[in-house]
């Protein structure tokens, strides 16, 4: 993968798996660190057959975006639509499923589609204790990639080539 000299580098600072919304399929998702210390979110993998971007996206800008609803609006994944290149309509949603992992949102009771925020002080503990940590996390570019994960291309590859 070619790196822009302009596109900093994101440092992995930990990679979880959750459940889609709909519990269809397994997500695996990043956080990650820039080197001016902005905290990052991103989509790495899908078990399921939804494309998505695995682009990075800035927390704050996802914090901003939600804090910014009317109260009285449940939080879908229409509103984070905005955030991503328009790569694939199944991004939102799966960011809204890591969200809610990250105990960063919850369902509101009287409708399971909606969501509503939550403190995120426990969870930027979370990144300050990742962030002072020796771990082995590895650096990734920012550089915006198409629909499909690398990941998955390298397997679709690989089932082409076993097959010739």
């Amino acid at each position: 993968m070619s790196k822009d000299k302009d596109t900093p580098e994101i440092r992995v600072l930990k990679t979880a798996s959750c459940d889609t919304l709909s519990g269809k399929s397994k997500l695996t998702y990043q956080i990650g660190i820039s080197p001016d210390a902005i905290v990052h979110l991103r989509i790495s993998k899908n078990s399921g057959g939804g494309f998505f971007s695995d682009e990075w996206i800035a927390f704050n800008a996802v914090q901003d975006t939600l804090e910014k609803l009317p109260p009285d609006t449940g939080i879908s994944s229409y509103y984070l639509a905005h955030l991503f290149q328009g790569k694939s309509v199944n991004t939102p949603s799966f960011l809204l499923a890591a969200l809610k992992h990250l105990k960063l949102i919850r369902a509101l009771p009287n409708n399971r589609r909606h969501h509503e925020l939550v403190d995120p002080r426990p969870f930027l503990e979370q990144v300050e204790k990742l962030m002072s940590s020796k771990g082995t996390a590895r650096k990734t570019s920012t550089k915006k990639t198409g629909g499909r994960s690398a990941v998955r291309k390298k397997a679709a590859s690989r089932r082409r080539n076993a097959t010739t």
